[in-house]
């Protein structure tokens, strides 16, 4: 092979041209033949891409098309996931599409870096109001979709290894992230809803959440069967489930177990939530309301909405959010209720918070309140699920000076 030199006898290796504008070119074809060309102004710029190209060609990057987006391969992975239980992936897919998909989704994998995935997690933590237990799930979920995208290739390593390890020393104190409602709020908030008015038909299901510490996926998938109204008690039997399917519109119902043993159990109901299921049955005859839905050969669901349909947990956390606005303009229309000057964002999740946070004020035994929620470990109910109002601290307080008047005595 002849050898070519740039101007300046500069000799040239394979694949290095010099333009006629002075500038440079490297000529390479990738692993499926296909040629490509390089440029740049100088020769020591070439070859800092060229030994890039060089280490592509090597681990078999080249010739893929790297303007794919973190989106782009979430739904190679919704078709191709396995070993990930639909209860765990519906909760994967609702993490996916409020934080990643519109906040980082559009990043392109050859732009993806280990530092661009911890400036993302620490705006979640920052920005978002995330604690650091929700930016962990999201770094599962990010991590499982780019492990699939390393399998074809496309990346070398898995940015997401490591991204949370400093994050977690500094943000350890985050992980109790939702609040549930004070005894003051949850009183007008039950309030509001025994009310006539457009939200009063939720009465029945708000209670049986408030007193019972259901999931919101145990409460879509109760049916009558479940409710013994001799015994007075509910059997968690199922968990459903919501599934988005790729190119298909709406959600996919689907019933199953309860995540785990403990989540199969028995709820003791109390008057209130006997007489809130009792209404439902009521409301429902009333207005020839009627379930039309089959889901893996169930049917006969306790709560439906006006077409006998199941009430999607978006739908019931939307209406939350209209009914907590509603109360906050009518408590500064006011100026105060039941010593209130605002009110606070309701979820259906939060509504499990309280239900933990009122057993425990209440003095009820924990490990009983762990079993009734279908809790695993005492600890996770202790410490996830309870917070302490300002009058139980100083209750609790209190006891302390009990100790010191019965030893005076």
């Amino acid at each position: 092979m002849q050898t070519r030199y740039a101007k300046g006898r500069i000799k040239l290796k394979k694949g290095e041209y010099q333009r006629p504008n002075g500038s440079f070119e490297y000529k390479w074809t990738d692993r499926y033949g296909k040629r490509h060309s390089e440029y740049a102004k100088t020769l020591i710029e070439l070859r800092i891409k060229e030994d890039a190209i060089r280490k592509d060609l090597l681990d078999g990057l080249t010739g893929i098309n790297l303007n794919l987006t973190i989106n782009s391969y979430f739904k190679i992975w919704q078709k191709i996931k396995s070993g990930v239980r639909e209860s765990s992936f519906s909760t994967y897919l609702r993490l996916y599409q409020r934080y990643i998909e519109t906040q980082f989704g559009e990043t392109k994998l050859k732009d993806l870096t280990y530092s661009k995935v911890v400036l993302f997690y620490k705006d979640l933590l920052e920005n978002h109001g995330l604690g650091i237990s929700s930016v962990n799930n999201i770094n599962v979920v990010l991590s499982m979709i780019l492990n699939v995208a390393i399998r074809d290739g496309v990346l070398r390593t898995n940015p997401c290894n490591g991204a949370l390890k400093e994050l977690k020393r500094k943000y350890a104190g985050t992980k109790k992230e939702v609040k549930a409602l004070t005894k003051a709020e949850q009183e007008v908030f039950e309030d509001f809803l025994k009310k006539p008015g457009i939200f009063h038909s939720l009465y029945p299901l708000i209670t049986v959440m408030l007193y019972t510490g259901i999931r919101v996926g145990e409460l879509g998938g109760m049916r009558w069967a479940d409710i013994d109204f001799e015994k007075n008690q509910i059997e968690i039997a199922h968990t459903l489930l919501f599934e988005e399917k790729p190119g298909q519109k709406g959600s996919v119902f689907s019933l199953n177990p309860p995540k785990t043993k403990t989540s199969e159990r028995k709820i003791p109901m109390n008057p209130k939530v006997r007489d809130a299921l009792l209404r439902e049955k009521n409301r429902q005859l009333a207005d020839g309301i009627s379930c039309n839905v089959t889901v893996n050969g169930y049917s006969d669901f306790v709560f439906l909405d006006d077409n006998g349909s199941l009430i999607h947990y978006k739908k019931l956390n939307h209406r939350l959010d209209r009914i907590s606005k509603a109360i906050d303009n009518e408590i500064k229309s006011n100026g105060t209720i039941n010593g209130l000057t605002s009110f606070p964002h309701v979820h259906s999740h939060m509504l499990r918070h309280t239900f933990a946070t009122r057993m425990r004020e209440a003095g009820a035994d924990i490990k009983a309140t762990a079993d009734i929620m279908g809790h695993t470990e005492v600890n996770l109910t202790l410490n996830t699920y309870t917070d302490a109002s300002e009058d139980f601290k100083r209750q609790e307080i209190a006891l302390l000076d009990q100790i010191k008047t019965d030893r005076a005595g």
